[in-house]
């Protein structure tokens, strides 16, 4: 039944409303789209994507001036205290040349890929949460929408001064009452007679807002109405110089030194050719921009992670109770273990990831918009646990400003917020995924006896990846999590169809199984890669902890799936429904 039901039940929920379906023919590059249908083919995760020399090359001498500007000249303490960047700090970022790494040579930048850039943002966390978000912001999103629509004109008129930092850059799309809803915009631009547009409204929580000289902002464009009746949105550059007033800077829990404002515009002249892109195209080139810039966000809590986990194992190991280093006991190894295998499977998906993105080339970021997704959730969390342990470890001086524990678990908290909360990743991740199950069945039912049907008749898993020995266990547990995946999303779309994007619950444990997988063959293709390169015995270490991650993350897969069958769903919405009524705990009322 479910084999014969399943393309019946389900028409594809797009990944939003402007994305167009892929050709019936074209087989996707996405692995993780993939992995919905139970599939998981070696050539698209093997061999791990490695650095070529020349890029490794440029790679460390961009590091080794990095570090030691940084090692000098940044203080965490200092900044987090003074909730400012030192002028001298940025000025000596731009003479590093920070604020060019993704732009290219021919306008002053360093033309740094996505995998070698993300390694730089991974070492700039390593020192302070606050100086990774202003890079974020200027590099990752700022002017990643210029990069990919602007003219040849407008390109010449900023990249050059955004590459020395003479310029620095921030994305505006949130509004007070658009946040995950990025259509319900209300900031719009009108077009005058002369051909220029009035900005008029308010943008919010503007990342390097109070210090940026140009701004990508996105706006209603009422005189472009849309074909499809969808509102229309237009991106623009705004220049500090037309008018816009940034607003007082927040006061935030964490990633203090950075900027994030408000910004005011009111009848702000912005002229026609800096309108970013076609006339309505705006929403699907923000969608665009948060795609790519998902990978440089896992990269900073990767750089956060493994600072703490170096600075916790060196606690542990000086820190004596009972007569002997608190580090032999148990439960502490067991907090340091689990922080390195997530660290490792972080590692792994990223950088696989970013692997992908680079070799389908410069447009391929919406290609591969699960696994950024995928690695912005993962590494989030993955660092707002480790930073949890590390405070723990540490005991009370784990909450005193003594130690960096405190300050790092303040900044990391909003990584789960921003670039699109988890919540909502997960819903995207999800229904994206049974849209291509669905896409890929087709309309006239399933055949049973197709490798699809067997698969999703829990009759068939995908081969396990070719791997050396020591990890056949590991890649079998794999191939029959990919199975068991495909069952799940077929189960899911016969009972929810159209509704499943509501079934937010469902949607997170059909995400959560899908990303404990990935994480599992990605760190299968780089512990191949290595066994490879270095032989069994040299490469014991990376056996260690490529055991470790994936039986970890099979766990995380089993349980996801368990949850779609053996949940309290109905309960917990009873429940919260009950709370939102009496306005909260039940308690109160005894």
């Amino acid at each position: 039944m479910l084999v014969r039901d399943f393309s019946r039940s389900f028409s594809p929920l797009p990944l939003h409303p402007e994305a167009p379906a892929p050709d019936d023919g074209r087989m996707s590059a996405s692995v993780v789209k993939d992995l919905f249908l139970g599939e998981l083919s070696a050539a698209a995760v093997l061999p791990f994507p490695f650095l070529d020399p020349e890029r490794a090359e440029l790679l460390a001498m961009v590091r080794e001036t990095l570090d030691r500007f940084a090692a000098d000249k940044i203080d965490p303490d200092a900044i987090d205290q003074a909730h400012a960047i030192p002028q001298e700090v940025l000025d000596g970022l731009a003479e590093v040349g920070l604020f060019g790494l993704r732009i290219s040579e021919d306008y002053g930048g360093l033309d740094l890929n996505t995998s070698q850039y993300v390694r730089v943002g991974v070492d700039l966390a390593r020192y302070d949460g606050a100086t990774a978000i202003l890079s974020g912001g200027h590099s990752t999103i700022g002017i990643k929408a210029l990069l990919l629509r602007g003219s040849d004109e407008q390109k010449q008129r900023y990249l050059p001064r955004l590459a020395t930092g003479e310029l620095k850059a921030a994305f505006a799309l949130s509004e007070p009452d658009a946040g995950s809803d990025a259509q319900a915009l209300r900031c719009t631009a009108t077009r005058r007679d002369d051909g220029s547009y009035v900005l008029n409204g308010e943008k919010l929580w503007i990342t390097n807002g109070g210090l940026a000289d140009l701004i990508t902002v996105f706006v209603r464009t009422p005189d472009h109405p849309r074909d499809d009746g969808r509102p229309s949105i237009s991106c623009f550059l705004v220049e500090r110089s037309m008018g816009y007033v940034p607003g007082a800077e927040e006061d935030k829990l964490g990633i203090c030194g950075s900027s994030t404002v408000p910004l005011l515009f009111e009848d702000v002249v912005v002229p026609a050719e800096n309108m970013l892109g076609p006339p309505g195209d705006g929403f699907r080139l923000a969608l665009e921009v948060l795609n790519s810039g998902r990978t440089g966000l896992a990269g900073n809590c990767l750089g956060a992670g493994r600072f703490i986990l170096k600075e916790a194992a060196r606690y542990a190991a000086e820190r004596e109770q009972f007569g002997q280093p608190i580090a032999r006991f148990e439960l502490i190894q067991e907090k340091l273990a689990r922080m390195a295998q997530d660290l490792h499977a972080l590692e792994c998906m990223l950088f696989l990831t970013t692997g992908l993105m680079d070799r389908e080339g410069s447009d391929a970021a919406a290609e591969f918009a699960l696994e950024s997704a995928l690695c912005k959730i993962f590494g989030t969390e993955t660092l707002w646990s480790v930073v949890n342990d590390a405070v723990q470890i540490a005991g009370g001086n784990g909450f005193t400003s003594d130690y960096p524990f405190g300050r790092m678990l303040r900044d990391a908290r909003v990584n789960m917020i921003f670039e699109g909360t988890n919540e909502i990743l997960r819903i995207m991740v999800a229904t994206t995924g049974a849209a291509e199950a669905g896409r890929r069945a087709g309309g006239a039912g399933v055949e049973p006896m197709s490798p699809y049907g067997r698969r999703i008749s829990g009759s068939e898993g995908p081969d396990p990846l070719p791997v050396p020995a020591a990890l056949q266990a590991e890649a079998l547990a794999l191939a029959m999590g990919g199975s068991e995946l495909a069952v799940s999303t077929a189960r899911a779309v016969q009972q929810h169809g159209k509704g499943l994007r509501a079934r937010q619950l469902v949607c997170a444990a059909l995400s959560d199984q899908a990303m404990a997988i990935y994480a599992q063959a990605a760190v299968l293709s780089r512990a191949s890669a290595v066994f490879e390169s270095l032989g069994e015995e040299a490469a014991a270490d990376e056996l260690l902890l490529a055991q470790g991650a994936c039986r970890r993350q099979s766990r995380a897969a089993r349980a996801a799936s368990d949850r779609l069958r053996d949940n309290d769903d109905e309960l917990l919405v009873t429940t919260a429904e009950l709370v939102s009524r009496l306005g909260g705990p039940l308690g109160e009322r005894m």
